[in-house]
C-alpha cells in the first residue's frame, strides 16, 4: 500500500520486528491473540464449519495460530506490504498482497474475520470496512484492534505508519459507515497507560522499535496481568488499545 491512497506501508524492519515478537511469544501479542482467539472460539463452536480471513495478516502470527488451534476449513491472510506476505508464504501460510482501496477478490465468503491493528495505517478505513462487508457472509463475526487515545499520540505513531489512534466513538463511526453494528468496543491493555503517557508526553521520548526487548520473566508478568484483565471483561474506560466486535449492520 502507499501513503497516498491505500495506507502508510509498513517497512521492512517494522516486518521484521512482528514477525519475531510474535514468533517468541511477546507479551503485547499474546494478550491480544488471547482476546481474539476468545471470540473466534465460540464462533467456531457455534457454525461447526467456518472460514477465515485475516485482513492486514502482518507477518502470519495470527493465522498461523488460528489454524493451529481453530481449524477453519478454509482460511486467508491478505495484506498490502508486499515484505509481509512474503514473509508469509515463507512459512508456508496462505497469504497474498491486496489493496484494501479496491473490492477483494476472495476464493471464499468468511464467516470470521479479524482485522487488527489495520484501521489506522489505512487512509479510508470506512472504504476497506465496506469491501469487507461485501465479501463477508451476511452474518458475520468482525474481531477488530486499533490504537487507542489521541492523547498518545506521538512520533512513533507516525513511524509506525499510523493516520490516527481511535477513540472509541471515531470507532465506533467508523464500523457503522462500513457497513457493520458493533456489538461490543472495548479498552484493553489499561494499565499501560500511565507509562505510555508518561514516556510519550512528559519525557516525550520515541521508541527505536515498535517490540522492545523485555526479561523473560517481566514478560510472562505482562502476559498474566492481560489474561486478568479479560478475565474480569477489561472494564477499565481506557487503555492503549480498543477491541470491537462486530456483525454486518
Amino acid at each position: 500500500m502507499d501513503a497516498q491512497g491505500a495506507g502508510r506501508e509498513i517497512t521492512a524492519q517494522h516486518v521484521a520486528e512482528l514477525s519475531a515478537a510474535d514468533s517468541a511469544g511477546y507479551w503485547w501479542y499474546a494478550v491480544r491473540q488471547g482476546h481474539v482467539e476468545a471470540h473466534l472460539r465460540r464462533e467456531a463452536a457455534r457454525r461447526g464449519d467456518w472460514t477465515y480471513l485475516d485482513l492486514g495478516c502482518g507477518a502470519g502470527g495470527v493465522l498461523r495460530r488460528v489454524l493451529d488451534t481453530l481449524s477453519p476449513v478454509e482460511s486467508l491472510g491478505l495484506d498490502g506490504t508486499q515484505d509481509a506476505v512474503d514473509v508469509g508464504l515463507s512459512r508456508g501460510l496462505p497469504v497474498r498482497y491486496a489493496d484494501f482501496r479496491k473490492p477483494l477478490d476472495l476464493p471464499f465468503e468468511p464467516h470470521a474475520v479479524t482485522c487488527l491493528d489495520v484501521l489506522e495505517h489505512l487512509e479510508d478505513p470506512v472504504l476497506a470496512l465496506r469491501h469487507l462487508r461485501e465479501a463477508a457472509v451476511p452474518d458475520a463475526l468482525l474481531v477488530a484492534t486499533v490504537p487507542a487515545h489521541p492523547g498518545l499520540w506521538s512520533p512513533w505513531d507516525e513511524a509506525c505508519g499510523h493516520h490516527r489512534r481511535y477513540t472509541r466513538a471515531t470507532l465506533g463511526e467508523h464500523l457503522a459507515a462500513g457497513g457493520w453494528r458493533p456489538e461490543r468496543i472495548r479498552y484493553f491493555f489499561s494499565w499501560c497507560v500511565p507509562p505510555a503517557w508518561w514516556s510519550r508526553r512528559v519525557r516525550k521520548t520515541v521508541q527505536e522499535v515498535e517490540f522492545p526487548p523485555v526479561p523473560p520473566l517481566v514478560n510472562k508478568a505482562m502476559t498474566l496481568a492481560g489474561h486478568v484483565e479479560r478475565a474480569v471483561g477489561a472494564p477499565l474506560p481506557f487503555g492503549t488499545s480498543l477491541l470491537a466486535v462486530a456483525r454486518p449492520g
